[in-house]
């Protein structure tokens, strides 16, 4: 039996946060009803690059879910809604502060409908104060959270951390409040918040210098050899992170440099010896040469791969990191339990309002009333 099998999430966000959250939750047997603006949809559906008409970052993030189209500015629209909401274990809404209230589905309102609702927000910087108003995406949001200033090649970033980092946060939260659901439960998640609490290690380094943290402020930024990436022949590069003591006597003996060994924590000359040494050593042969001789040595040393590389490598291939479905691949969840997670077969991500006649079917709409709604475009 999946984990959370049985548990209904009415999902009536959009684009990556919301969307990542419920992806978790439909990943561990949560029943996900994706609510979703008819004619428009999700922006993340037409996210580039597409594929086949179908954009792969949608298909990854909106599997196991099903669709469900609601004018939630119309009167049926919203008698749509409150239906759903009451078979509903949890709601999850990603606007600014104030639009669902607006829209009649505060968590007030929404907890007189279903009193052991788990009502879940998550927005730009919380529900409350001078900032909780404005609009962002994640670059904005790792602007504010400083994860793009500590380094002095500040540019836009590949990976959105801000959005999957509050979306984790949503899902842990969701899950927790369901382990012990006795009433109404009230979750806010700040992205911007989200984010800063997981720059742990430049926060420890600002609270205890006082100090602003730059490459090469400390280990992990830098400042040590044995803690460092080393440019190859081949102009790729390889990954050290011979920390401990075994590991990096293991990595200086590997490399033919055993006179390296005792300068580990040697003076701030001896340092720099080492790494223009390592330099020189890791530059006279090929990125995936360094691999083959220092992988399977115990030193801590990897090779830096491309998004390509690590998505068809062995390592991914063995965890089944690239999962088919229904003719497409999308990223796969890396957790495996036993009992698994999910008892039921991983679906596709939906088309726009592809489970809305069975959904208002179940909540006692009759065929006609399906017909009117979808004419009068409160549905789709």
């Amino acid at each position: 039996m999946g984990f959370l099998e049985g548990v209904r999430v009415v999902d009536a966000t959009r684009l990556l946060p919301g969307g990542f959250c419920t992806m978790l939750l439909s990943d561990m047997g949560a029943e996900v009803i994706k609510v979703e603006q008819p004619g428009l949809g999700d922006y993340m559906r037409a996210t580039p690059p597409t594929k086949d008409g179908r954009s792969p970052l949608h298909a990854s993030v909106n599997r196991n879910k099903q669709s469900i189209g609601i004018d939630l500015k119309s009167r049926e629209g919203k008698e749509v809604m409150t239906r759903l909401l009451k078979t509903a274990d949890v709601f999850i809404e990603g606007f600014r502060p104030g639009a669902m209230s607006r829209l009649g589905f505060s968590f007030q309102r929404v907890k007189k409908i279903n009193p052991r609702v788990v009502y879940c927000s998550i927005s730009a910087y919380g529900q409350e104060g001078e900032l909780s108003s404005m609009p962002g995406h994640d670059i904005n949001f790792q602007a504010m959270a400083g994860t793009l200033a500590y380094s002095e090649r500040t540019g836009v970033p590949l990976l959105q951390l801000g959005d999957m980092t509050s979306g984790m946060y949503a899902a842990l939260a969701i899950a927790g409040a369901l382990a012990d659901r006795k009433k109404a439960v009230r979750i806010d998640v700040p992205i911007v918040g989200s984010l800063l609490s997981w720059m742990v290690a430049p926060a420890a380094a600002y609270l205890a210098t006082g100090k602003a943290p730059k490459e090469g402020h400390s280990l992990v930024f830098g400042s040590t050899p044995y803690y460092n990436v080393y440019r190859t022949s081949d102009g790729k590069y390889v990954a050290v992170a011979a920390i401990e003591e075994v590991f990096w006597r293991n990595l200086v003996m590997a490399l033919g440099a055993p006179e390296l060994e005792h300068m580990r924590f040697g003076t701030l000359q001896e340092r720099e010896h080492v790494t223009a040494e390592l330099k020189r050593i890791f530059a006279t042969r090929t990125r995936d040469q360094w691999a083959s001789a220092l992988m399977r040595r115990d030193t801590c040393a990897t090779p830096v791969l491309s998004v390509e590389e690590a998505l068809t490598s062995d390592w991914a291939k063995g965890m089944a990191m690239l999962a088919n479905l229904g003719g497409e691949h999308v990223v796969n969840e890396p957790v495996t339990s036993v009992p698994a997670m999910r008892r039921r077969p991983f679906t596709r991500a939906p088309e726009l309002g592809e489970h809305t006649g069975p959904l208002l079917k179940s909540l006692g709409y009759s065929r006609a009333q399906v017909a009117r709604l979808k004419a009068q475009r409160s549905v789709q």
